[in-house]
C-alpha cells in the first residue's frame, strides 16, 4: 500500500478534506541535472487547491535537497581552457 494512502492530512482551513495523493518534487540546481523525487505523498485539497505536506516528508525532501547540494558542491567542474 502506498504511503500516501496510509497518511490522513485532516481537513482544510477552507472547509474541505485534504485528500491524499503523490507528486513529483524537482529541484533545479545550477551546476548539474535537476534533482527529481517521485512518488512523494501530499495533501491536496480539492476544494481550494491548498496542499501540505507531512512535517517527516518535508524532513526527507530537505535532506535529500542538502545532500544533492553537498555532492554537487565536492563534485570538480572542468573548465574549457
Amino acid at each position: 500500500m502506498p504511503l500516501s494512502r496510509v497518511l490522513d492530512y485532516g481537513d482544510c482551513p477552507c472547509g474541505g478534506k485534504y485528500e491524499s495523493r503523490t507528486v513529483e518534487v524537482r529541484f533545479n540546481r545550477a551546476s548539474s541535472e535537476p534533482l527529481v523525487l517521485n512518488d512523494v505523498p501530499q495533501g491536496a485539497c480539492p476544494a481550494c487547491g491548498s496542499r501540505v505536506y507531512k512535517a517527516q516528508v518535508l524532513e526527507l525532501i530537505e535532506t535529500a535537497f542538502r545532500t544533492s547540494q553537498l555532492a554537487a558542491k565536492q563534485t570538480p567542474v572542468l573548465s574549457k581552457s
